[in-house]
C-alpha cells in the first residue's frame, strides 16, 4: 500500500485547517513540516484573523514579547535591525489586506497602528491594548478608516469619548464594545450613552463600575441584547433594581460582582498582590514611573531597509 504524503493533502483543506491555527504555530511551527505546508501558510486566507499573543504586557516597561523573541531567534535576525514594529508589519502583510480580525499586542507602537489603519481596510473586529491608547501622539481618528468595524475591544477607557465619537460617525456597523478590567466612571458611561446609545452588545468583565453608573448605562442603552459584567467591583450581583432594569436584555450576566473588594491580606500571596497593584495602575501613575526610566532609550534604532528583508530570512 502506498503511503500518503503530507504534501499530497488537498490544498483547500489545508488552508481551512490553517485558518483555525493560532498565530505562533502558523508562523513558527507549521511552515517547517514540509515545503508544501510552508507554501500554504503564505495564503492570505490563513491570515484573516490576526490575534497577536499576549495582548497586554504584564508591566508597562516589560518589553519582552515572547513570539517576537522566538521569531528573531528562529531566523537569526538582528534585534537592532528588526524591531517589534517591523515584526507586526510583517505579520499584517501576510493577510494582504484580507484581515477581518486584529488584536494588537501591548508592545504596539503608534507607527504600527498607523500602518494597520491603511493595511487592514476590511477589519470587523479590532482590539487595541492599554499602553497604545495611552500614547499622546496616537491619532484616534484613524479608527474611522475601518468602515466595516462591528466590534471594538479596548484595554483602557482613556479618551473613550474621542474613540466613540469617531466610531459613531464613521463605523456604521458598530454594535459591540468590550471594556474588561477598566475603570468605568460617569464620564465613560455618559460617552457610551450619548455616542452609541443603540449599542447591542457590551462586555465589562472585571471592571470597576459603581451601581449608579451601571443604572445610568442600563437606562440609556435600551437596545442592549447582551451585557456581561461578571466579577465587577461597585455593585452586587443580586441587586434587584439592576436585575429589573436588565430584564429586557436577552443575555445579562453579572456573576461574581461585588459592591466592594475584599482583601484577605493574611493569605494574599506576593504574586497576587503584585497583580492587583499592576491592574490598578492609572495613566498618571505610569507616566510618573516613566521618569525613573528617562535615561533608558527603550526605542531601539531600526534600519528601515531591513524590514523589507525579513521575508528573505524566514524561508524554511
Amino acid at each position: 500500500m502506498d503511503q500518503r504524503r503530507w504534501e499530497d493533502l488537498d490544498k483547500n483543506c489545508l488552508v481551512k485547517v490553517f485558518e483555525k491555527v493560532d498565530m505562533e504555530s502558523l508562523l513558527l511551527d507549521i511552515p517547517f513540516v514540509c515545503k508544501s505546508w510552508h507554501n500554504e501558510t503564505l495564503n492570505p486566507s490563513c491570515w484573516k484573523s490576526l490575534i497577536f499573543p499576549y495582548l497586554e504586557p504584564e508591566f508597562p516597561y516589560d518589553f519582552d514579547y515572547p513570539i517576537y523573541e522566538r521569531f528573531v531567534s528562529e531566523f537569526g535576525l538582528d534585534r537592532n535591525r528588526v524591531s517589534e514594529t517591523a515584526f507586526i508589519k510583517f505579520v499584517v502583510n501576510r493577510s494582504q489586506g484580507n484581515a477581518v480580525v486584529l488584536k494588537l499586542p501591548g508592545c504596539s507602537t503608534v507607527e504600527a497602528f498607523e500602518y494597520v489603519a491603511d493595511a487592514c481596510p476590511n477589519l470587523v473586529i479590532l482590539g487595541l491594548p492599554r499602553f497604545l491608547l495611552w500614547k499622546e501622539d496616537i491619532d484616534l481618528e484613524l479608527i474611522g478608516k475601518f468602515k466595516y468595524l462591528s466590534m471594538l475591544s479596548l484595554g483602557s477607557c482613556d479618551n473613550l469619548d474621542r474613540v466613540l465619537a469617531v466610531v459613531s460617525k464613521q463605523c456604521k456597523l458598530f454594535s459591540y464594545l468590550t471594556l474588561s478590567n477598566a475603570q468605568i466612571g460617569k464620564e465613560q458611561v455618559m460617552a457610551i450613552v450619548n455616542l452609541v446609545p443603540d449599542i447591542k452588545r457590551l462586555r465589562l468583565n472585571e471592571a470597576v463600575i459603581d451601581r449608579d453608573n451601571l443604572i445610568i448605562l442600563l437606562k440609556g442603552c435600551k437596545n442592549l441584547l447582551f451585557l456581561e459584567a461578571k466579577d465587577c467591583i461597585g455593585f452586587n450581583e443580586g441587586d434587584d433594581e439592576i436585575a429589573e432594569l436588565a430584564s429586557h436584555i436577552s443575555k445579562f450576566r453579572c456573576e461574581g460582582s461585588k459592591e466592594s473588594i475584599e482583601f484577605p491580606f493574611d493569605t494574599f500571596s506576593p504574586e497576587s498582590f503584585s497583580q492587583f497593584i499592576l491592574s490598578s495602575l492609572t495613566e498618571d501613575s505610569v507616566q510618573e514611573m516613566a521618569s525613573m526610566f528617562a535615561e533608558v532609550d527603550v526605542e531601539a534604532e531600526v534600519d528601515v531597509e531591513a524590514e523589507g528583508d525579513i521575508e528573505e530570512s524566514v524561508e524554511p
